[in-house]
């Protein structure tokens, strides 16, 4: 998958210390909320690979890093995205 730019994104999330530009890239991400609770939400496209292997298994792997599984939403619907009071849009320079 490739991380995608936004019209709603308003930050970026580079990476971690501990690991290259090899193996993790900066995303662009909405910092927002879904009711009372806070939200982080990035957008993926999928391969041409992986759209055929999700379409055959009709299954979505998630890795997530470290030793806990946060509270996670993985969805094929661009959700509603209210953002946190205070923040700006975050248009992108291209106007998506």
């Amino acid at each position: 998958m490739v991380p995608v730019a936004f019209a709603e994104a308003n930050m970026v999330l580079d990476k971690p210390d501990c690991m290259s530009r090899d193996q993790c890239e900066p995303i662009n991400v909405c910092v927002g909320q879904s009711g009372n609770v806070n939200v982080i939400i990035s957008c993926w496209k999928l391969t041409k690979e992986e759209l055929e292997e999700i379409n055959r298994t009709g299954r979505v792997w998630l890795h997530v890093l470290g030793t806990q599984m946060p509270p996670v939403i993985v969805n094929g619907i661009k959700p509603e995205i209210h953002l946190v009071p205070g923040e700006d849009d975050g248009e992108s320079e291209d106007g998506s």
